[in-house]
Protein backbone atom coordinates (compact mmCIF):
# COMPACT_ATOMS: atom_id res chain seq x y z
CA UNK A 1 0.00 0.00 0.00
CA UNK A 2 1.43 3.34 -1.06
CA UNK A 3 0.95 6.69 0.62
CA UNK A 4 -0.91 9.59 -0.99
CA UNK A 5 2.42 11.33 -1.65
CA UNK A 6 3.76 8.29 -3.46
CA UNK A 7 0.58 7.91 -5.47
CA UNK A 8 0.64 11.54 -6.57
CA UNK A 9 4.30 11.17 -7.56
CA UNK A 10 3.51 8.05 -9.60
CA UNK A 11 0.74 9.81 -11.51
CA UNK A 12 2.82 12.92 -12.23
CA UNK A 13 5.90 10.94 -13.27
CA UNK A 14 3.86 8.58 -15.42
CA UNK A 15 2.52 11.57 -17.31
CA UNK A 16 5.89 13.37 -17.49
CA UNK A 17 7.73 10.30 -18.73
CA UNK A 18 5.11 9.70 -21.43
CA UNK A 19 3.65 6.65 -19.73
CA UNK A 20 6.84 4.64 -19.50
CA UNK A 21 6.48 2.16 -16.62
CA UNK A 22 10.19 1.30 -16.60
CA UNK A 23 11.38 4.90 -16.37
CA UNK A 24 8.66 5.60 -13.86
CA UNK A 25 9.77 2.72 -11.62
CA UNK A 26 13.39 3.89 -11.67
CA UNK A 27 12.36 7.44 -10.84
CA UNK A 28 10.24 6.15 -7.95
CA UNK A 29 13.13 4.10 -6.54
CA UNK A 30 15.43 7.10 -6.67
CA UNK A 31 12.91 9.54 -5.19
CA UNK A 32 11.84 7.39 -2.21
CA UNK A 33 15.07 5.40 -1.85
CA UNK A 34 13.45 1.97 -2.13
CA UNK A 35 15.01 -1.14 -3.70
CA UNK A 36 12.00 -1.88 -5.88
CA UNK A 37 9.29 0.26 -7.40
CA UNK A 38 5.74 -0.68 -8.42
CA UNK A 39 5.14 -2.92 -11.42
CA UNK A 40 3.71 -1.67 -14.68
CA UNK A 41 0.18 -3.02 -14.14
CA UNK A 42 -0.61 -1.20 -10.85
CA UNK A 43 0.92 1.99 -12.30
CA UNK A 44 -1.39 1.86 -15.31
CA UNK A 45 -4.40 1.09 -13.11
CA UNK A 46 -3.60 4.02 -10.82
CA UNK A 47 -3.25 6.43 -13.74
CA UNK A 48 -6.47 5.14 -15.34
CA UNK A 49 -8.28 5.72 -12.06
CA UNK A 50 -6.90 9.26 -11.87
CA UNK A 51 -8.10 9.98 -15.41
CA UNK A 52 -11.52 8.51 -14.62
CA UNK A 53 -12.18 9.98 -11.16
CA UNK A 54 -9.48 12.56 -10.51
CA UNK A 55 -8.51 10.71 -7.33
CA UNK A 56 -5.52 8.63 -6.26
CA UNK A 57 -6.62 7.48 -2.80
CA UNK A 58 -6.97 3.81 -1.86
CA UNK A 59 -10.55 2.53 -2.12
CA UNK A 60 -9.81 -0.09 0.51
CA UNK A 61 -9.24 2.49 3.24
CA UNK A 62 -12.21 2.35 5.58
CA UNK A 63 -13.32 -1.01 4.19
CA UNK A 64 -10.76 -3.17 5.94
CA UNK A 65 -11.21 -4.97 9.24
CA UNK A 66 -13.83 -7.44 10.44
CA UNK A 67 -17.04 -7.68 8.47
CA UNK A 68 -20.04 -5.89 9.85
CA UNK A 69 -22.76 -8.09 11.28
CA UNK A 70 -26.51 -7.64 11.56
CA UNK A 71 -26.53 -9.40 14.92
CA UNK A 72 -26.50 -6.10 16.77
CA UNK A 73 -28.28 -5.38 20.03
CA UNK A 74 -30.62 -3.03 18.17
CA UNK A 75 -31.71 -5.68 15.66
CA UNK A 76 -32.05 -8.29 18.40
CA UNK A 77 -34.30 -5.90 20.33
CA UNK A 78 -36.44 -5.28 17.23
CA UNK A 79 -36.95 -8.98 16.58
CA UNK A 80 -37.62 -9.66 20.26
CA UNK A 81 -40.27 -6.92 20.39
CA UNK A 82 -42.10 -8.28 17.33
CA UNK A 83 -42.10 -11.81 18.73
CA UNK A 84 -43.41 -10.63 22.09
CA UNK A 85 -46.26 -8.76 20.40
CA UNK A 86 -47.23 -11.75 18.26
CA UNK A 87 -45.47 -15.09 18.90
CA UNK A 88 -47.22 -16.57 15.85
CA UNK A 89 -45.42 -14.38 13.33
CA UNK A 90 -43.51 -16.23 10.63
CA UNK A 91 -39.80 -15.69 10.04
CA UNK A 92 -40.60 -14.17 6.66
CA UNK A 93 -42.94 -11.58 8.20
CA UNK A 94 -40.52 -10.74 11.01
CA UNK A 95 -37.76 -10.23 8.45
CA UNK A 96 -40.05 -8.00 6.39
CA UNK A 97 -40.95 -5.81 9.36
CA UNK A 98 -37.35 -5.42 10.53
CA UNK A 99 -35.80 -5.03 7.08
CA UNK A 100 -33.42 -7.93 7.73
CA UNK A 101 -32.69 -10.95 5.61
CA UNK A 102 -34.58 -14.10 6.39
CA UNK A 103 -31.36 -15.95 7.25
CA UNK A 104 -30.26 -13.15 9.59
CA UNK A 105 -33.65 -13.16 11.31
CA UNK A 106 -33.37 -16.92 11.74
CA UNK A 107 -29.95 -16.52 13.39
CA UNK A 108 -31.24 -13.87 15.78
CA UNK A 109 -34.23 -16.00 16.79
CA UNK A 110 -32.25 -19.18 17.34
CA UNK A 111 -28.78 -18.03 18.39
CA UNK A 112 -29.38 -14.70 20.13
CA UNK A 113 -32.88 -15.03 21.57
CA UNK A 114 -32.74 -18.83 21.91
CA UNK A 115 -36.36 -19.28 20.85
CA UNK A 116 -37.63 -21.97 18.52
CA UNK A 117 -40.82 -22.66 16.54
CA UNK A 118 -43.20 -25.09 18.21
CA UNK A 119 -46.09 -26.66 16.36
CA UNK A 120 -49.54 -25.83 17.73
CA UNK A 121 -51.75 -28.89 17.99
CA UNK A 122 -55.42 -28.85 17.08
CA UNK A 123 -58.22 -31.31 17.60
CA UNK A 124 -61.89 -31.47 16.85
CA UNK A 125 -64.17 -30.25 19.60
CA UNK A 126 -66.39 -33.25 20.50
CA UNK A 127 -69.14 -32.94 23.14
CA UNK A 128 -69.19 -35.38 26.05
CA UNK A 129 -72.54 -36.74 24.84
CA UNK A 130 -71.05 -37.64 21.45
CA UNK A 131 -68.13 -39.43 23.12
CA UNK A 132 -70.51 -41.56 25.17
CA UNK A 133 -72.57 -42.41 22.09
CA UNK A 134 -69.47 -43.54 20.22
CA UNK A 135 -68.37 -45.66 23.15
CA UNK A 136 -71.78 -47.34 23.44
CA UNK A 137 -71.93 -47.97 19.69
CA UNK A 138 -68.48 -49.59 19.66
CA UNK A 139 -69.41 -51.91 22.53
CA UNK A 140 -72.66 -52.89 20.82
CA UNK A 141 -70.90 -53.76 17.55
CA UNK A 142 -68.29 -55.83 19.39
CA UNK A 143 -71.04 -57.77 21.12
CA UNK A 144 -72.78 -58.49 17.80
CA UNK A 145 -69.53 -59.69 16.23
CA UNK A 146 -68.80 -62.00 19.18
CA UNK A 147 -72.28 -63.52 18.92
CA UNK A 148 -71.83 -64.06 15.15
CA UNK A 149 -74.87 -61.96 14.49
CA UNK A 150 -72.99 -59.57 12.29
CA UNK A 151 -71.14 -60.13 8.99
CA UNK A 152 -67.91 -58.16 9.14
CA UNK A 153 -67.58 -58.42 5.36
CA UNK A 154 -70.66 -56.23 4.98
CA UNK A 155 -69.15 -53.32 6.85
CA UNK A 156 -68.75 -50.25 4.67
CA UNK A 157 -66.03 -47.86 5.77
CA UNK A 158 -66.55 -44.26 4.75
CA UNK A 159 -64.17 -41.37 5.00
CA UNK A 160 -64.22 -37.74 4.09
CA UNK A 161 -61.72 -34.92 3.67
CA UNK A 162 -62.67 -31.29 4.12
CA UNK A 163 -61.34 -28.16 2.45
CA UNK A 164 -62.32 -25.29 4.72
CA UNK A 165 -63.74 -22.14 3.13
CA UNK A 166 -63.56 -19.83 6.16
CA UNK A 167 -59.82 -19.18 6.16
CA UNK A 168 -59.00 -22.03 8.52
CA UNK A 169 -55.23 -22.55 8.26
CA UNK A 170 -53.36 -25.79 7.98
CA UNK A 171 -51.86 -26.77 11.31
CA UNK A 172 -48.56 -27.41 9.52
CA UNK A 173 -48.27 -23.62 9.14
CA UNK A 174 -48.90 -22.90 12.81
CA UNK A 175 -45.81 -22.04 14.82
CA UNK A 176 -45.29 -20.41 18.20
CA UNK A 177 -41.88 -18.88 18.85
CA UNK A 178 -40.73 -19.28 22.43
CA UNK A 179 -37.88 -20.46 24.62
CA UNK A 180 -40.02 -23.36 25.88
CA UNK A 181 -42.76 -25.49 24.37
CA UNK A 182 -46.07 -23.81 25.39
CA UNK A 183 -48.06 -27.02 24.68
CA UNK A 184 -50.83 -24.98 23.10
CA UNK A 185 -53.90 -26.70 21.72
CA UNK A 186 -56.69 -24.79 20.02
CA UNK A 187 -60.17 -26.06 19.30
CA UNK A 188 -61.76 -25.62 15.91
CA UNK A 189 -65.51 -25.55 15.23
CA UNK A 190 -67.16 -28.86 14.46
CA UNK A 191 -69.18 -27.40 11.59
CA UNK A 192 -67.62 -24.79 9.31
CA UNK A 193 -68.11 -23.92 5.61
CA UNK A 194 -66.17 -26.44 3.56
CA UNK A 195 -66.10 -28.62 0.48
CA UNK A 196 -66.02 -32.33 1.27
CA UNK A 197 -64.60 -35.30 -0.63
CA UNK A 198 -66.46 -38.50 0.39
CA UNK A 199 -65.79 -42.18 -0.41
CA UNK A 200 -66.95 -45.60 0.88
CA UNK A 201 -65.13 -48.94 0.75
CA UNK A 202 -65.68 -52.53 1.90
CA UNK A 203 -64.66 -56.05 0.91
CA UNK A 204 -67.21 -55.94 -1.93
CA UNK A 205 -65.96 -52.83 -3.66
CA UNK A 206 -65.43 -49.08 -3.59
CA UNK A 207 -68.00 -46.35 -4.04
CA UNK A 208 -66.92 -43.60 -6.41
CA UNK A 209 -65.65 -40.31 -5.01
CA UNK A 210 -68.17 -37.53 -4.37
CA UNK A 211 -67.34 -33.83 -4.14
CA UNK A 212 -70.01 -31.85 -2.34
CA UNK A 213 -70.74 -29.16 0.17
CA UNK A 214 -71.24 -30.20 3.75
CA UNK A 215 -74.99 -29.67 3.72
CA UNK A 216 -75.46 -32.13 0.83
CA UNK A 217 -73.23 -34.83 2.32
CA UNK A 218 -76.12 -36.18 4.39
CA UNK A 219 -78.30 -36.53 1.28
CA UNK A 220 -75.55 -38.41 -0.56
CA UNK A 221 -75.05 -40.75 2.40
CA UNK A 222 -78.79 -41.48 2.67
CA UNK A 223 -79.00 -42.10 -1.08
CA UNK A 224 -76.06 -44.49 -0.83
CA UNK A 225 -77.65 -46.54 1.95
CA UNK A 226 -81.03 -46.59 0.16
CA UNK A 227 -79.42 -47.90 -3.03
CA UNK A 228 -77.48 -50.47 -1.04
CA UNK A 229 -80.63 -51.68 0.71
CA UNK A 230 -82.48 -51.96 -2.60
CA UNK A 231 -79.84 -54.32 -4.01
CA UNK A 232 -79.53 -56.43 -0.87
Amino acid sequence: MYSIEQRVFLVLEYHRLERSPTAKRRSFQKRFNVPKGPDAKPIRKLFAKFERTGRVDDNRVGNVGPRQTVLTSENVAKVSGIVQQNPRNTVRRIASETGLKRSSTQKILRNSLRIFPYKIQSHQAIPIKALRQRFDFANEILTMIDNEGFDVGCIWFTDEAHSHLNGFVNKQNWRFWGSENPHLCEEKPLHSPKVTAWVAVCSRGIIALFLCQKRSLVNITLQFWNNLSAHS
